[in-house]
């Protein structure tokens, strides 16, 4: 399970959407923040994946890559995620 705190509701859309808890760390740790209507949106982009890739290796994010379009949505003040999605 993930080190981050996950609403309720997060925890079964990430079981649901079938996102690892390692891409939910990844994203919080890597991911752009973008506001989005009293929230932020954390998702990979071109910078945030070549900081993954020194991190962890190309071969992790390689084999992880079909993750990568997974995003979350973060209350602002508490960090606290409040969903995990897909992008479309």
């Amino acid at each position: 399970m993930s080190r981050h705190d996950l609403t309720r509701h997060a925890a079964v859309r990430q079981q649901q959407r079938c996102i690892p808890p390692l891409v939910v760390d990844w994203l919080l740790s890597y991911g752009r923040r973008d506001p989005s209507s009293g929230a932020v949106k954390v998702r990979f982009d071109r910078r945030g994946r070549r900081e993954l890739a020194r991190e962890v290796g190309e071969r992790a994010v390689s084999l992880m890559s079909k993750y990568l379009n997974a995003a979350l949505v973060v209350d602002r003040d508490t960090d606290r995620v409040i969903t995990v999605e897909w992008l479309h």
